[in-house]
């Protein structure tokens, strides 16, 4: 299961359709970025520079926010959508 920090904007959304695409288990955690809830003391333990998105894979314990390294970790994680090496790798990035 990952557990998914996030609110409506466009890097909120990436992650939330991958995870969709990928039918990985996530729940969604709303972070009112417009009310300051990134300040959050909980969610700075998720986030620690109070960014949006952020997850926390409970299978493996690994934490992660900015939409990018994320994405990059779920596909490495299920082996989907991103190639293992080379050039093929490198023209997806």
């Amino acid at each position: 299961m990952i557990d998914l920090w996030a609110w409506t904007t466009p890097n909120g959304r990436k992650v939330s359709i991958l995870l969709e695409e990928l039918e990985l288990p996530y729940e969604v955690h709303a972070v009112d970025i417009t009310n300051g809830e990134q300040h959050a003391p909980e969610f700075l333990k998720v986030s620690p520079n109070n960014k949006i998105p952020a997850i926390v894979d409970r299978e493996t314990g690994m934490a992660l926010m900015e939409s990018g390294a994320i994405m990059v970790y779920l596909a490495e994680k299920t082996g989907r959508f991103l190639p293992a090496a080379g050039e093929p790798r490198y023209r997806v990035m």
